[in-house]
């Protein structure tokens, strides 16, 4: 079983349309998956609420049930299991992120956003340093070479990795969210639904490499 959590130090970063894309994303490619919502603000619960048929499982949990979440997920054989944390840096993101196998940071390339990086920084240390991934969210789609500067900026300051996918400023995120949808369910040939495939992609080649570290989290 995969965990992925996002943690984020601002608002706005589009962490929960993320983590409902990719949840469905696993779902659509005959995965067994599920989405923790751990924000008092419950935007995955209430997406899921506004959402038809089958797939993924969604909870609303504190960070408190996080360890018996993940076990009850494990014992039904889930495939994929995504946590979205409050849009803040708590004691709910540093739970999260200690039974991850991998974490996924999205952010604006904009100063302001960047600069929320640092503290995140110090959360995963605090966190046993689970492997780490900038999404760079909100990207113009003609921003062209400039995405790259970015990322490269990035990793060189923070030492942080940056996903070779990063996802556009575009109208389906926007939209699908208010109709219990995805992207890659509401424009299946669309620019949004090969962004998060190829984030899935992404993630899914990273897995093997590290699977198993909740079993090392005791605390």
């Amino acid at each position: 079983m995969i965990t992925v959590a996002f943690c984020t130090q601002k608002g706005g970063t589009g962490k929960t349309t993320i983590a409902t894309a990719l949840a469905v994303a696993a779902h659509l490619a005959g995965k067994k998956s599920a989405l923790l919502d751990l924000d008092p603000q419950t935007n995955a619960v209430n997406w899921f609420d506004r959402r038809e048929g089958d797939g993924p499982d969604v909870a609303s949990i504190q960070p408190g049930a996080i360890r018996r979440s993940l076990e009850a997920y494990r014992g039904l054989g889930m495939d994929w299991v995504f946590i979205d944390t409050p849009g803040k840096m708590d004691s709910a993101s540093t739970e999260a992120a200690k039974h991850a196998d991998m974490v996924l940071i999205p952010t604006q390339a904009q100063i302001f956003a960047i600069d929320t990086l640092e503290p995140l920084k110090r959360l995963l240390d605090m966190a046993g340093n689970p492997p780490t991934f900038v999404v760079l969210n909100l990207v113009h789609p003609n921003a062209g070479g400039r995405t790259a500067d970015d990322a490269a900026a990035i990793a060189e300051r923070f030492n942080l990795s940056v996903a070779p996918i990063h996802m556009s400023r575009l109208k389906a995120y926007e939209d699908a969210p208010a109709l219990g949808k995805t992207p890659q369910e509401l424009e299946p040939q669309g620019r949004a639904a090969q962004e998060v495939a190829g984030l899935f992609s992404f993630l899914s080649e990273q897995a093997s490499m590290y699977t198993g570290k909740h079993e090392r989290v005791k605390t």
